[in-house]
């Protein structure tokens, strides 16, 4: 490799850790509008909110698979086998997160058949993610699926559960709900996921810096299309709150 070319995957991974920087992520989520509604939004368009968000955790777990078997044999491997180990209950399907996520939902007053109302752009959101990941390197499905899924994901939800859990009528049921699936995504153990996932990246630029260039630019799909997701959740969300509001007007 000659120096321009080094230079130039310098300043990629450079580049990188710019745009995934973590206290700049939470900063900017914590002035989103989106967000900070959550804090006194009615309890019904909250539930409407929550339920669209079931959708990526089954995805993510689904996706979290397909990232694995195409990674070579490393550190990354493993780790993410470990997460994905975790994410499905370590052989137990009681503490899956996608369960303890439902349970969190029915404790609200969810019903089953409101568990699966998905929004169609919510889906196709999620459908287009599994595409890339399926055709595109298993250094872009890193930062599509390894930093944008397991980083960007925790420092999202934190930021959710900051407003949501101060509203009036969260607090006012806050002991009927049930918190595991909040208390694994907003604690150590999530911490944990994010720091050895960034430190075994950081690795992997050392060893082969060239996977930086398509581990960017997964990265950069993650977040336009997480940020779209949660846009569209906000959307369908309001639609299908004023519309029930309406019908009973």
């Amino acid at each position: 490799m000659n120096s321009a070319s080094q230079m130039n995957l310098d300043d990629t991974i450079v580049s990188f850790w710019k745009i995934a920087d973590q206290t700049k992520m939470m900063e900017i989520y914590r002035i989103d509008k989106n967000l900070q509604y959550l804090k006194i939004a009615p309890l019904e368009m909250l539930k409407k909110i929550f339920v669209q968000y079931r959708f990526f955790t089954h995805y993510y777990i689904t996706d979290l698979a397909l990232l694995i078997s195409k990674l070579p044999d490393g550190e990354l491997r493993s780790i993410l086998a470990d997460i994905l180990n975790e994410e499905l209950g370590s052989g137990n399907s009681l503490r899956a997160h996608p369960y303890l996520y439902d349970s969190f939902l029915r404790s609200l007053g969810i019903t089953q058949s409101e568990l699966e109302k998905a929004d169609e752009h919510c889906l196709q959101n999620l459908k287009q993610i599994q595409t890339s990941l399926l055709n595109q390197s298993w250094a872009y499905g890193i930062g599509l699926r390894g930093m944008g899924g397991e980083c960007l994901c925790q420092i999202y939800l934190s930021t959710m559960h900051e407003f949501f859990s101060k509203n009036p009528a969260i607090v006012d049921i806050q002991n009927q709900i049930d918190w595991k699936f909040w208390e694994i995504h907003i604690g150590e153990v999530d911490l944990h996921h994010q720091e050895i996932v960034r430190k075994a990246i950081n690795t992997l630029f050392v060893s082969q810096p060239e996977t930086s260039v398509d581990l960017l630019q997964g990265y950069l799909e993650s977040k336009t299309s997480w940020d779209l997701y949660w846009a569209h959740i906000f959307k369908a969300a309001q639609n299908a709150y004023f519309i029930s509001y309406e019908s009973l007007s």
